[in-house]
C-alpha cells in the first residue's frame, strides 16, 4: 500500500517545502484534480439552493472575540498585525463569523428563510509540526464551508437535506459504508442548557426519522453547539472522518442577528454549520489512499494519452490532440522514439485510464486504436470524442 505522499509523486500532484509546512505546492494535474473535486460539490450545493460566497481571509481579532473562538481556539490560530505592527488581525480557522457578517449586513424577512450560503474557504491553522501530514493534517486547507440561516421549525428538514445530499455524494465516489456519530455538549460551552437539549433531540430524531444508526459521542460537540459527524470507510476498514452538520444557536445571539417573522417581530435564526468534504486536500488525499491512484475517471486529471507508433503518424496523432482538447478532455501526448510498449508502461504508472495508439494503419483509415486495461478496440476519429465522454460519465 502506497502512502498519498507517494502517489502524489508517481501521479505528479503537489508536493510540500520546508518553507511552508503544512501547505500544498499543486502541480499542474493536482490543480485539475482539485478543480474537478471543487467543481462537482459546486454544482451539488447550487442545486440545492445555495449561493456562493467569497470572504476575506484576514480579520480583526474583535471579530474573532465576539464568535467566541479567541477563547475556546486561541491556541489554533495565526496572528498577525497592520503596519503598526499590532497583532490586531487573525487569519480565518473556519468560514462562519465572516459568512454571519453577510447575513447581518441585510435585513430579512421569514418568507427568505432558509438562507443557504457556502465558501471555498482558504483556512488556517496552527497545528504543530508534529501532526502534519501531507493532505491529510495541514495547516493552509480549503473547506466546503456551508451555513444554512432558518427557522427552528426548518431545522430538522434541513439536516435531513444534508444528510441525503452526503449519501448522494458519497456514493458517487463508491463509499457505502457510512458512520454516523452525534457529538452532544462539551465541558466548556456557550449558552443555554435547554437549547442545547432541544438541538441535541432534534439530532437524534433526524437519524431515527432515517433509521440511521448512530453513536452518541458525550461531550465531543463543538462549543457553541451539537453536531452529526460522518465517517467513511474504505476497503481496508479505515474510518476516514469526513461531512459534519453543527446546529448553532449561540453565535445568532453573540452576533445579534436577526430575521422579520410573520407578526413583524424580531427573531433569531439558527445556524446550520456543514461541509460534506471537510476540507478538499484532505478528501483528496484520502481518495488517493483508497484508490491507490486509479482514480474515478470523471475526475481524472489526465484521462488520455495517445502514442505514436513512428514519427509518419506525427501529424495525424495531433489532430486527435487538438480533438480532445476542443472537447475539453485532457491528454498526454507521447511522441518520443520510445517504442510503443514502453511509453504503454509509462502511462500504467501514471494510471490514466484511456490509452490511445496511433500508426500509420490508423491514420490511413482515420481510426485510432483505444486500450483500457487488458481491452483494446479500434474506433473511428469521428466517434472517438463521443465514446471518451462515454466512459467518463458511467
Amino acid at each position: 500500500m502506497k502512502t498519498h505522499r507517494e502517489i502524489a509523486q508517481q501521479l505528479d500532484l503537489f508536493h510540500s517545502e520546508p518553507q511552508g509546512p503544512g501547505m500544498i505546492f499543486w502541480h499542474p494535474n493536482g490543480w485539475r484534480l482539485f478543480q474537478a473535486i471543487q467543481q462537482h460539490i459546486r454544482q451539488l450545493y447550487q442545486q440545492h439552493g445555495f449561493q456562493e460566497v467569497r470572504t476575506p481571509q484576514f480579520l480583526k481579532k474583535e471579530l474573532w472575540q465576539t464568535s467566541g473562538h479567541l477563547t475556546m481556539y486561541g491556541e489554533n490560530m495565526f496572528f498577525g498585525g497592520d503596519q503598526e505592527e499590532i497583532q490586531d488581525y487573525a487569519l480565518k480557522p473556519m468560514s462562519c463569523p465572516a459568512h454571519i457578517l453577510l447575513f447581518k449586513h441585510s435585513v430579512h424577512s421569514y418568507r427568505e428563510l432558509p438562507v443557504k450560503l457556502f465558501e471555498f474557504g482558504l483556512v488556517h491553522r496552527n497545528e504543530s509540526s508534529g501532526s502534519l501530514n501531507g493532505c491529510l493534517r495541514l495547516r493552509q486547507f480549503t473547506q466546503d464551508d456551508a451555513h444554512v440561516f432558518c427557522d427552528w421549525s426548518q431545522v430538522q428538514v434541513e439536516v435531513n437535506h444534508f444528510l441525503n445530499r452526503a449519501r448522494l455524494v458519497y456514493s458517487q465516489y463508491g463509499y457505502q459504508q457510512l458512520s454516523v456519530k452525534i457529538s452532544t455538549r462539551p465541558e466548556f460551552a456557550l449558552g443555554d442548557d435547554a437549547l442545547w437539549q432541544r438541538a441535541e433531540q432534534i439530532l437524534i430524531e433526524v437519524c431515527h426519522s432515517e433509521s440511521i444508526d448512530f453513536e452518541l459521542q458525550v461531550g465531543e460537540g463543538s462549543f457553541y453547539g451539537p453536531k452529526i459527524e460522518l465517517a467513511l470507510q474504505d476497503n481496508l476498514g479505515r474510518e476516514w472522518q469526513c461531512g459534519t452538520v453543527q446546529l448553532d444557536f449561540n453565535l445568532p445571539e453573540r452576533f445579534d442577528i436577526t430575521y422579520t417573522n410573520a407578526a413583524g417581530e424580531k427573531e433569531r435564526p439558527v445556524i446550520l454549520h456543514q461541509a460534506m468534504y471537510g476540507s478538499i486536500e484532505r478528501w483528496l488525499g484520502m481518495l488517493l489512499e483508497v484508490t491507490q491512484g486509479a482514480l474515478p475517471e470523471w475526475i481524472h486529471p489526465l484521462p488520455i494519452a495517445i502514442a505514436t507508433v513512428n514519427e509518419a503518424a506525427l501529424d495525424y496523432a495531433n489532430t486527435i490532440v487538438d480533438l480532445l482538447k476542443s472537447a475539453d478532455l485532457h491528454v498526454l501526448a507521447d511522441h518520443s522514439n520510445s517504442s510503443v510498449a514502453r511509453k504503454i508502461k509509462r502511462f500504467h504508472q501514471l494510471k490514466i485510464p484511456n490509452i490511445l495508439i496511433v500508426g500509420e494503419q490508423e491514420m490511413k483509415t482515420r481510426q485510432v486504436a483505444l486500450r483500457r486495461g487488458k481491452w483494446v478496440t479500434v474506433i473511428e476519429k469521428a466517434q472517438l470524442v463521443d465514446k471518451l465522454l462515454a466512459y467518463r460519465n458511467l
